[in-house]
């Protein structure tokens, strides 16, 4: 399995360019998150290749999209995971929303990992012409672990940041 990053000025086709190159050298497509910053284009993936492909053909072949759409692309092979992928804890939706200020996530992020937390996605922007700050995370619990007690430290916090929250529990099903 490989790691591939690939980031560059946003235009539309991005995710098709790299999709595209990555079915013709018949790799399977495992995982995948892409987003725009700042205007920028973002993608990480997890890509199986045939055996018969090497790291550095695969390379070679994406390669020319640093010239064709400015992409700046790295390939690190990882292990498979042990696991599915399936966690036995609880798993969340917290959102939140308020006055942009510094240190917001550092904020949120610090009383997750005080419960010892997993954020498995992460989501921010500054809406409304600068004046709202928007914050997702999806959130895997331990097994366990009480989630009262993170929501109510997570009422705390957002509190104190004039942060409006919300938690829901988060079903694979609803993914």
């Amino acid at each position: 399995m490989l790691l591939l990053t690939a980031v560059g000025p946003d235009r539309p086709g991005m995710a098709h360019a790299v999709a595209n190159v990555l079915f013709a050298s018949d790799c399977n497509i495992e995982d995948t998150t892409m987003t725009r910053l700042s205007g920028q284009f973002a993608m990480i993936l997890v890509v199986s290749p045939p055996p018969a492909v090497s790291v550095e053909a695969l390379g070679t072949k994406l390669e020319g999209l640093r010239d064709s759409h400015g992409l700046t692309i790295e390939l690190s092979p990882i292990e498979p995971e042990t696991a599915s992928g399936a966690t036995s804890g609880t798993r969340l939706m917290v959102s939140l929303y308020g006055p942009e200020a510094k240190g917001l996530l550092a904020r949120i992020t610090g009383v997750l990992a005080a419960h010892a937390a997993n954020i498995t996605d992460v989501q921010t922007r500054v809406a409304s012409r600068g004046t709202v700050y928007v914050m997702l995370l999806e959130v895997e619990l331990p097994e366990g672990a009480d989630s009262a007690s993170l929501e109510a430290d997570l009422v705390r916090a957002a509190r104190a940041a004039g942060l409006e929250l919300s938690v829901h529990p988060l079903e694979e099903d609803t993914l």
